[in-house]
């Protein structure tokens, strides 16, 4: 059957594709994106130690940049569940917030219909029952708390809550889960160290890596940094077999882009799809990518897809193009254009940056693109 619009994949995590995703949006309701689940930092970390639970954050993320508030009440809900309580408040008075949310008294509540005041309260109930006086609520995002207690409520499986999530917020486009495994993630270090947890290694809650990265996998715990497989989801392995276009994005390298291609079956998945797949590296800063110049990236980014099976899956089965903009592009350790030619790995080189976004990627200018390619069939 004939699609209305391109299927364009995208494997992202962060909010370096928030922009884009939100352009994309109005174009395009086929954009799927598959989301990493290994945060160990901030408010998912206390979830994630109450539920043993798949790290969510992203996820929400993901479809309030994709949600539709052109009607008022949708406008209150994104505006719901995108609420982060002060990193400074009192357990007790948040703790109190929550119980108003879960009768329904809250302000934020006060503009939304009964039906979906008594879908958020109910979840909000749910949560405090189950978490009970072990989540303390300073710094949480309201939407990871509906997540987690959907969580919790479909016997622990993440699909059905991102589909209500989905549905609350008339996401235009669909959102995936990489792995529902409840895995973590560990780095090594050039210089021999060893470090397990994404929020050690982003440089965003502790100071940016000392020695660049030389490599990463799953483990089970934060305290177990040993190597444990987690699998792909069927859902995201689904969307991968029926895309006119795959895309490895923007955003935070290894905790971003490449934590959602380490699931088991990923990079097979990928290969056996001939459409077109593109990378899109970072323009701008990435404490992740100390060392690394686009050539290398693009390595470390076959490395990863062909580590189901190496000796089977050949880099052109994964990897098709590098979309670069090599007059106006900032690339933080060199775009190395001489030895990017050698790789032999087709170079789209295109105006991706406008003064509008102070030297980062144009959602306006990338959008089109994308949708052009994701209407070819090669390259």
């Amino acid at each position: 059957m004939e699609k209305d619009h391109p299927g364009i994949v995208f494997f992202s995590g962060g909010t370096a594709l928030a922009g884009l995703s939100g352009q994309l949006a109005k174009v395009n309701p086929e954009c799927s994106y598959i989301i990493t689940t290994f945060d160990s930092g901030g408010s998912s970390a206390k979830l994630r130690s109450i539920f043993d639970m798949p790290a969510v954050g992203d996820i929400r993320n993901r479809l309030i940049s994709i949600a539709d508030t052109s009607e008022p009440e949708k406008a209150n809900i994104v505006k719901l569940l995108n609420t982060r309580f002060s990193p400074y408040g009192d357990k007790k008075d948040l703790t109190g917030e929550l119980q108003h949310l879960a009768n329904g008294t809250h302000p934020l509540m006060e503009d939304l219909s009964d039906v979906v005041r008594n879908i958020l309260s109910n979840l909000f109930a749910v949560f405090l029952e189950l978490s009970a006086d072990e989540f303390d609520p300073a710094k949480a995002c309201l939407g990871n708390i509906i997540l987690a207690a959907g969580f919790m409520v479909h016997k622990r499986v993440l699909a059905p809550p991102i589909a209500q999530f989905s549905r609350l917020v008339r996401a235009r486009g669909i959102v995936r889960a990489a792995s529902l495994d409840s895995g973590h993630l560990a780095v090594r270090l050039q210089n021999g160290e060893i470090i397990a947890g994404q929020h050690l290694f982003t440089g965003k809650e502790v100071p940016p890596v000392p020695s660049p990265i030389d490599g990463m996998w799953s483990c089970s715990d934060i305290d177990d940094p040993w190597p444990r497989s987690v699998h792909a989801s069927s859902l995201a392995m689904m969307l991968i077999k029926e895309a006119d276009l795959i895309v490895y994005p923007m955003g935070s390298f290894y905790s971003s882009i490449l934590a959602s291609l380490i699931p088991k079956g990923m990079g097979q998945a990928v290969s056996r799809n001939s459409c077109p797949k593109i990378f899109i590296p970072n323009l701008g800063y990435d404490p992740e990518l100390l060392g690394h110049d686009v050539p290398l990236q693009i390595e470390k980014l076959l490395e990863v897809l062909r580590m189901d099976n190496p000796a089977e899956i050949k880099k052109e089965s994964v990897l098709s193009a590098v979309l670069i903009d090599s007059a106006n592009g900032d690339y933080q350790d060199g775009l190395n254009l001489d030895v990017l030619k050698t790789l032999g790995i087709k170079i789209l080189d295109c105006k991706l940056v406008s003064e509008k976004y102070d030297g980062l990627i144009d959602p306006d200018l990338l959008a089109p693109i994308l949708m052009k390619l994701a209407g070819q069939k090669d390259l």
